[in-house]
């Protein structure tokens, strides 16, 4: 990995709730259903109680498996010299690739539903980025590596 950096990108899972506003949704969505759970209660419906408990470790467990997934991230960098790109796993576990720029070709294959996918392919490896984007992302990080990849080659 010699020389500056032509295309240095980052690329991770979109969360649209930020970790502060899951807070308050907790509290909201505790709150609302404890009162619910307290009237069930004073009716003598207590095994009810039981069931508002799992709704609220259900939504807090979908949310914290969804924050997990969104700390996967790919990093594409081209240099004098290569094309890398590295996966990183909310588990630590890492993927990388070094591709030869002058033969890297970016295909963004679009299917009848409008879904697509977007990989880099040299002769020898292809490398997928991107699945967690929407089409629209897609589309844009291909045109942005695509640009930086002619660029590198008219140098």
């Amino acid at each position: 990995m010699t020389g500056r950096a032509h295309l240095d990108l980052i690329v991770y899972p979109h969360r649209s709730l930020s970790r502060r506003h899951f807070k308050r949704l907790m509290w909201v969505i505790g709150g609302i259903t404890g009162l619910a759970a307290l009237r069930f209660l004073f009716v003598g419906a207590w095994p009810v109680v039981l069931f508002v408990a799992a709704d609220i470790f259900a939504i807090w467990l979908a949310f914290t498996i969804s924050y997990r997934r969104a700390r996967l991230t790919e990093t594409v960098r081209l240099t004098d010299t290569d094309l890398l790109v590295e996966r990183r796993y909310p588990n630590g576990r890492r993927e990388s690739w070094r591709l030869e720029p002058y033969w890297a070709k970016v295909k963004l294959l679009e299917d009848e539903r409008g879904g697509t996918e977007l990989t880099i392919t040299t002769h020898q490896q292809t490398v997928s980025l991107g699945a967690y984007l929407n089409p629209a992302e897609r589309r844009d990080l291909a045109a942005e590596i695509r640009e930086a990849l002619d660029a590198w080659q008219r140098r």
